[in-house]
């Protein structure tokens, strides 16, 4: 915290919360948890039918409209997502949902829609910043990803007798396992020798949901997009594709099995046929100690800040624009903000 900001000022600073996929919860807590420990004041908006404000804790803040959110006036809206809507006050602040953009290539879109990108390292913050080279509305500022906050404070609760085995899968036709594993996954779930957890992404088809909800048993738990940090933590070993989940896995320093990764590492193991996933599990149970110096090297290749301490970091960030003056000057955004409107069906001027 910079000294300029005096306790009395802090107090009176507003940031909100914007939620729009139920994995944001997770993402921003760190932030509520620093800003109250500052002294800021924190409220929270859900919108949208893929979020739902029942996972909120009975100690958060809801603000229950858009009216509301307006009325608040924030001086900061930490945003997840890649959209936010303009006609809320305050500094739009993109903290981001994944760790980095490798599935998607190495450009990023500004749409002009944020005035401060929080990044988690290097390569996010190259990317934007030759996004942003002729522009002077925004900024990048290199702090870490705020989720690795929550998921190394997290404290496991048991222990268990067998192997947890976790799969998870990214919902585009083109990048996910989800469907050409099923078949395995259901046969091999059927044997008492490994205990399944299975979390798929909150945009995945309803259908293929349903089916791996449809396994549960003694063999196979699946988990909501709110209990993901719990999963990471209690697996001994992830089965994914190309989500940004493994990534997360492995800077808990454990294996990873992923089924037609587009850009293969020698920190996982990557098989491309469903056949294989017994023997990749097998192996990743018994890594070499090549692959464990690959995984113990793969998250400073990734973020330097793996210090639980992102938050921090962010809020500073913030902290240096207010104090800084900060004025907006994002274009208009005519079409981003009039599908904002539509998306959450809000008229007002």
């Amino acid at each position: 915290m910079h000294a300029s900001l005096s306790n009395i000022e802090r107090k009176s600073l507003k940031f909100l919360l914007y939620v729009e996929q139920n994995y944001s919860f997770d993402i921003l807590r760190p932030i509520q948890k620093e800003a109250l420990n500052q002294g800021y004041q924190v409220k929270w908006l859900v919108v949208g039918k893929e979020a739902s404000a029942q996972y909120l804790q009975d100690n958060e803040s809801l603000l229950i409209s858009i009216d509301e959110a307006i009325a608040y006036k924030p001086d900061a809206v930490f945003v997840p997502g890649n959209h936010v809507p303009g006609f809320i006050p305050g500094i739009k602040v993109q903290v981001f949902h994944g760790l980095n953009q490798s599935k998607r290539g190495n450009t990023y879109p500004e749409r002009g829609l944020f005035d401060l990108y929080c990044t988690e390292g290097p390569q996010r913050t190259g990317m934007l910043k030759d996004a942003i080279k002729n522009k002077t509305h925004c900024k990048v500022v290199e702090t870490g990803w705020v989720k690795l906050d929550a998921l190394f404070q997290y404290q496991p609760q048991s222990t268990f007798s067998r192997p947890q085995i976790l799969f998870s899968s990214t919902f585009s036709t083109s990048l996910s396992c989800a469907e050409l594993v099923y078949e395995e996954i259901k046969r091999l779930s059927q044997d008492s020798q490994w205990q399944w957890l299975v979390t798929l992404h909150p945009k995945m088809a309803k259908q293929t949901v349903e089916k791996y909800k449809a396994l549960q048993g003694d063999n196979l738990v699946f988990f909501g997009n709110d209990q993901v940090i719990e999963a990471l933590h209690r697996a001994d070993l992830i089965i994914c594709d190309n989500s940004s989940i493994f990534q997360e896995f492995l800077l808990l320093n454990k294996p990873v099995v992923t089924v037609n990764n587009r850009a293969p590492l020698n920190c996982f193991i990557n098989i491309t046929e469903a056949a294989e996933l017994k023997g990749a599990i097998q192996q990743a149970l018994s890594p070499s100690n090549t692959l464990k110096e690959h995984i113990k090297a793969y998250g400073p290749a990734i973020t330097p800040y793996l210090d639980g301490q992102s938050s921090g970091r962010i809020l500073s960030a913030v902290d240096e624009m207010i104090e800084g003056g900060w004025q907006d000057t994002k274009p208009r955004n005519f079409i981003q903000n009039i599908k904002m409107r539509k998306k959450l069906k809000y008229w007002k001027y």
